[in-house]
């Protein structure tokens, strides 16, 4: 497994981690001081910036060669795939209040932070599983001899 996958593989599990904690947080909430104050426990996904430590935690692969044409090719598809959701999740905050309040509703600008976080946390889960996806998930180095 590469440097990229072990990556990759951290920022899945930190982001999946803190979506449950996140889950937990908003059910304990909920029981204590009710619904709309329970969705504070979403700020919780702060954790999954914790997978924006394994770039610094991972050694660099050993060897003349660290990313070869594929490797890039991988990185650049999945880059685009994040884009694309990041893109999709922040259009769909924007358009679906529209459809559902009316033209005539107003929006506070404190739910700007928060689609501005998913957007960006969905960019990066969605580039990690790209990698994860090409790659075929697993370790599969095999000697052609």
């Amino acid at each position: 497994m590469n440097r990229v996958q072990k990556v990759a593989w951290a920022l899945v599990i930190s982001t999946l981690g803190a979506f449950a904690v996140s889950l937990i947080a908003v059910g304990v909430l909920y029981y204590y001081v009710g619904m709309p104050r329970a969705l504070l426990g979403f700020c919780m996904m702060g954790l999954a910036g914790l997978g924006g430590l394994a770039p610094v935690l991972i050694k660099k692969d050993e060897g003349p060669v660290a990313a070869d044409e594929r490797d890039q090719l991988f990185q650049r598809r999945a880059a685009i795939a994040g884009f694309a959701t990041a893109y999709m999740v922040f259009g769909a905050a924007c358009m679906i209040p529209f459809f559902v309040l009316g033209s005539s509703a107003r929006i506070s600008v404190t739910w700007l932070p928060t689609i501005f976080m998913g957007a960006g946390i969905s960019h990066f889960f969605v580039y990690s599983l790209a990698i994860l996806a090409q790659y075929g998930w697993t370790n599969k180095e095999t000697n052609h001899e």
